[in-house]
């Protein structure tokens, strides 16, 4: 028994000094230059230690769209900016071990190509994404490479894949240099990122916190400026966490909108809710900027399930009607993301824009029925996978080990009971007219991502109410930065009567001291299909927030 239950750390040992035999040793930043331990803030660390050469920093610090534009006026080549980013992609790692598999080599001979066909067609490109960088979350087949999923027993298995995902075909065609893969948690299925393989990701904003999950690694490398542009994926909050605890711009789109065929999933086979997958960066700009060129490419072409809807422009009204919930009655967010709440409220009400409550009807119950159908197979898919290699589930995942399997006329009346209170929400939105200004309904609605700036590592406690509602609603979601946790302001709460244990242990947590620092985000919900709107809306809070790090 004991060499079954260790054939799991040599299989994933045996998997990281695979990937460490490729990295290039003239990119690894020696001991003696990175920060100390007790650094917890090292968003600034590479510029502000010249770890790269003035020319790496000028393109790594630029925009995706500065970065093509600079290519296709030969200013820069594919070949300059590639080395540029598989340089602090290793240095960001180094920093938040955020990084699984690595192909830098690939990358660079994809950028050699790219030139010579600029070269060769009079400085002409092959597509908006010539010579970009772009990282993906490790659930994106590259034809080439592993998907491990943070799952020890795919390791190697297959050792690569044959074939691109769908999204990933359409990216090359586009001209972009694919050269990173992030880290995720086991399955994909936990709100902080770690696992047996490649172990925890660390948020550069404050080491102490959580980099969320489950895009954790490739928001903790986005924040790190070791990629302008990366795509993650989110099936109950698996994009808005990570991208609100570093303080980036991200998309969560609705089902149908972008490809997703071709992707390994944790759950395979499950539609009772749908994985998404969308843009995170550190530019809003630059997430209008990939969706409008993946949808120039007529994905609905190579994915059956994405819809034929075109980019539109989308002009907004002048004054926006706008519903806020700064609690959802379960669990209390903690000070910093209640003060984000209140800046963002007070600078909206300064511009003349209609605010309102929103009554969360049904969040809870969405948030419980939504984990029902992620063990609807009683765990069986998780479990077997960690059980063939010995590997122990962590506490996050105890009940993909102690599930029963739904029978199917039972998962028909929870998905009945979904598509009920789904309507509903529904409902309760369009009533909104009646207590806005104009007689109109709601915008958009503006919430927090999570209780916390944050969460101390090992303490999400698995509560994802304020995310994973609008996945089973399918309405499009974005996350925008407000501020930084202060420990000089958000000072913890008086003892006070807590909704349940859950929403005491949060609050007994909270210690503005290690939550300094922290990324203090919300999360823009428009309905279904509303990805232009969303966009435009989070360039009025851009404008009216005018967040810097």
């Amino acid at each position: 028994m004991t060499v079954i239950k260790e054939k799991y750390k040599e299989l994933a040992n045996k998997k990281r000094l695979e990937r460490d035999s490729k990295w290039n040793l003239d990119w690894i930043t020696s001991d003696e230059k990175l920060p100390a331990k007790e650094i917890k803030d090292v968003i600034n660390y590479i510029d502000s230690n010249k770890l790269l050469n003035e020319l790496e920093l000028e393109i790594t610090n630029s925009t995706a769209i500065e970065i093509t534009q600079n290519i296709k006026n030969q200013k820069w080549t594919s070949l300059q900016v590639t080395l540029a980013f598989c340089h602090r992609a290793s240095i960001a790692h180094q920093l938040c071990n955020n990084l699984t598999e690595i192909f830098f080599d690939e990358a660079i001979q994809t950028a050699k190509n790219l030139d010579q066909y600029q070269l060769d067609n009079n400085g002409g490109t092959i597509g908006p994404f010539h010579g970009l960088p772009i990282s993906l979350k490790d659930n994106f087949n590259i034809k080439g490479q592993s998907t491990t999923l943070g799952m020890v027993n795919f390791c190697f298995n297959p050792p690569k894949f044959e074939q691109d995902s769908v999204l990933v075909s359409l990216l090359r065609d586009l001209g972009a240099v694919l050269y990173v893969k992030t880290n995720v948690p086991v399955a994909m299925m936990m709100p902080e990122t770690t696992n047996h393989i490649w172990g925890t990701t660390l948020n550069p904003m404050n080491k102490l916190l959580s980099a969320g999950g489950s895009s954790g690694g490739e928001a903790s490398l986005i924040k790190l400026k070791g990629s302008p542009l990366g795509i993650g994926s989110d099936i109950g909050g698996s994009i808005r966490i990570p991208s609100s605890f570093q303080n980036l711009y991200s998309l969560k789109p609705s089902f149908g909108r972008f490809p997703t065929f071709g992707s390994r999933s944790g759950l395979p086979g499950l539609e009772s809710v749908n994985s998404v997958n969308g843009p995170i960066s550190n530019n809003l700009r630059d997430l209008k900027f990939y969706c409008e060129s993946i949808l120039n490419s007529e994905p609905w072409n190579y994915d059956p399930k994405v819809v034929e809807l075109p980019w539109r422009n989308v002009e907004l009204p002048k004054k926006l009607n706008i519903a806020v919930l700064i609690d959802d009655g379960h669990i209390k967010p903690t000070p910093p993301i209640r003060r984000g709440m209140d800046i963002v409220i007070s600078k909206l009400k300064s511009q003349g824009h209609d605010i309102i409550e929103w009554e969360p009807i049904n969040h809870y119950r969405l948030s419980t029925l939504i984990t029902e159908f992620f063990t609807s197979d009683g765990g069986k898919h998780v479990l077997k996978e960690t059980l063939k290699v010995g590997e122990p589930l962590f506490p996050y995942m105890e009940n993909y080990g102690n599930s029963k399997n739904i029978q199917v006329s039972k998962l028909w009346k929870l998905q009945d009971e979904r598509s009920i209170l789904v309507k509903q929400v529904l409902d309760n939105w369009l009533s909104t007219s009646t207590k806005t200004q104009n007689g109109k309904p709601i915008d958009a609605i503006i919430m927090p991502v999570t209780p916390f700036a944050g969460n101390p590592i090992d303490k999400f406690y698995n509560y994802v109410g304020y995310t994973s509602p609008f996945n089973l609603c399918d309405f499009a979601t974005g996350t925008f930065p407000v501020t930084r946790v202060d420990s000089s302001i958000d000072l913890p709460d008086a003892p006070r009567q807590y909704y349940n244990e859950i929403d005491c242990k949060i609050s007994n947590d909270y210690n503005p001291e290690e939550s300094h620092g922290g990324g203090v985000s919300l999360q823009l919900i428009c309905r279904r299909f509303q990805e232009e709107k969303v966009l435009e809306i989070l360039e009025v809070l851009k404008k009216l927030i005018d967040y810097k790090d």
